[in-house]
């Protein structure tokens, strides 16, 4: 089956694990931001624990480290900063290295016992900002005129999805490691679980609207150099498969709490997007010169 190269897996999992790192910050983010009810103060003075900052520096460095095996020069990735104010590549590395910096302050912050002080708030937003820019300037980034099956919605709203799936997901997954509550509080699982269902609705619709030369709104005149429909329904069908599995699981953990169900509900949607990328890279092709 025609797909993406060996050359393009490295940008499969810079993406996807970058996604998942911006989205369980965002989770973590809303919880202290907004409070997580019915233990706002529990959530605030305690959900930014320095195993889960570590966690989400150390996702974001390995999809740093394996996004340099798609380039052909690796010595030379500093250079793609040269051009911030013209080039989408340039912004996507920018807001990347913002969002690492203002964790790590963050976690350092956390570290010597300083999250009160005043300076902790707006740092917490500022790295949500920053985050939100680098999912930005990555989708944008592959929005290209000359692209077809990557040039509509279905690109900016996979990759903030994914994000808002993989994320909250990977947050209850590891919450009784990654926290100094224990056990779990009920806002903040909550909000978590919620947030992960209409991800996961998000990306089926998407999926079943979006698609190029599958989906009902995706358009296919425009398509017709990329990856055959034929070829395309099995990774659709297994990824809906998967999508639903999370789903179930998601539905399992909220009625007992096992952490187990969280696991496998993380596993199953690491699997659907896998596929989706999988699908997204498999369907480049260029038209014109």
């Amino acid at each position: 089956m025609p797909g993406p190269t060996e050359r393009e897996w490295p940008l499969i999992a810079f993406t996807i694990l970058s996604q998942a790192a911006v989205g369980a910050y965002g989770t973590v983010a809303a919880a202290f931001l907004l409070g997580a009810a019915p233990q706002p103060a529990l959530i605030q003075n305690r959900v930014f624990s320095v195993p889960f900052l570590a966690s989400v520096l150390a996702a974001l460095g390995l999809a740093a480290a394996v996004s340099l095996l798609h380039l052909g020069r690796p010595g030379r990735a500093a250079t793609a900063l040269a051009n911030v104010r013209s080039s989408w590549l340039s912004r996507e590395i920018f807001f990347e290295l913002a969002f690492i910096a203002f964790v790590l302050i963050l976690a350092i912050l956390r570290w010597r016992g300083q999250e009160a002080g005043a300076a902790f708030r707006p740092l917490v937003i500022a790295a949500a900002a920053a985050g939100a820019l680098f999912l930005l300037s990555m989708s944008r980034l592959y929005m290209l005129r000359t692209v077809p099956a990557w040039r509509g919605l279905h690109t900016p709203i996979s990759f903030f999805a994914t994000a808002a799936l993989l994320g909250p997901l990977a947050v209850l997954a590891g919450r009784r490691m990654l926290f100094d509550f224990a056990g779990s509080v009920d806002g903040f699982s909550a909000g978590a679980e919620l947030a992960a269902l209409a991800a996961i609705l998000v990306l089926i619709l998407t999926a079943l609207l979006l698609t190029p030369r599958t989906g009902l709104a995706g358009g296919t005149a425009e398509t017709l150099r990329e990856l055959p429909a034929g070829r395309i329904y099995p990774l659709l069908a297994f990824r809906l498969l998967y999508l639903g599995a999370a789903m179930i699981f998601v539905f399992l953990f909220h009625g007992s709490g096992h952490t187990g169900y969280a696991v496998l509900a993380l596993l199953a949607a690491a699997v659907s997007e896998i596929l989706g990328r999988y699908l997204f890279y498999a369907l480049y092709a260029r038209t014109g010169v």
